[in-house]
């Protein structure tokens, strides 16, 4: 461990002896060397960071707009045009008007609702409920085979489904189950003949 901490400690700093606070300074000399770089000078002075970073975000600002020299509130207008150019595409518009958007969501709504009740009137309360129950009402009889409805009738259809037999009793699940598990049972005269 201490032989790979001062391997590394030579790759970052170039020195074979190690004094407290070199690594800090190593890295420290580094950055203000890369910031003097990104400012076209020779020595770091303070402020050059922020000075960079303010050039490099005017200049991807002027990439964005495609003017040549930055001005207040660039970003601001640009963004604006483009959220305002995307509304009037998704409205079907050539420009976008104030309350575009609104109208929009609204209609798709509406249409929406009249495509999945079946109706072609006004929207009103409980219409979305309304016709989940009716479809809910139709799965129902389509899986009952027009048969009103009763309680456990979805249940013993299953069971019956699933057991092969026209009725269903207590138990016909379960043995029916260890019948596909292990193999149908011999029963009847007591005899413990082997399973052929």
């Amino acid at each position: 461990c201490v032989c790979a901490c001062a391997c590394a400690y030579a790759c970052v700093t170039g020195k074979d002896d190690y004094k407290i606070g070199d690594v800090s300074k190593e890295l420290d000399y580094r950055i203000k060397d890369e910031v003097a770089k990104l400012r076209g000078k020779d020595e770091y002075e303070l402020g050059d960071l922020s000075l960079a970073l303010d050039e490099i975000s005017k200049k991807l600002v002027c990439d964005m707009t495609g003017k040549d020299t930055y001005e207040f509130g660039d970003l601001s207008t640009e963004l604006d045009t483009r959220v305002k150019t995307s509304v009037a595409a998704y409205c079907g518009k050539d420009t976008y008007e104030f309350g575009d958007l609104s109208v929009e969501i609204d209609t798709r709504i509406k249409a929406r609702v009249a495509e999945f009740t079946r109706k072609d009137s006004d929207y009103q309360f409980g219409d979305i409920t309304k016709e989940i129950e009716r479809r809910r009402a139709q799965w129902v009889s389509d899986l009952l085979e027009g048969k009103d409805y009763k309680f456990g009738d979805i249940s013993r259809k299953f069971a019956t489904g699933f057991t092969g037999k026209e009725t269903y009793e207590f138990g016909d699940v379960s043995k029916k189950l260890m019948d596909n598990l292990f193999g149908k049972r011999k029963r009847g005269n007591g005899d413990s003949k082997k399973r052929d």
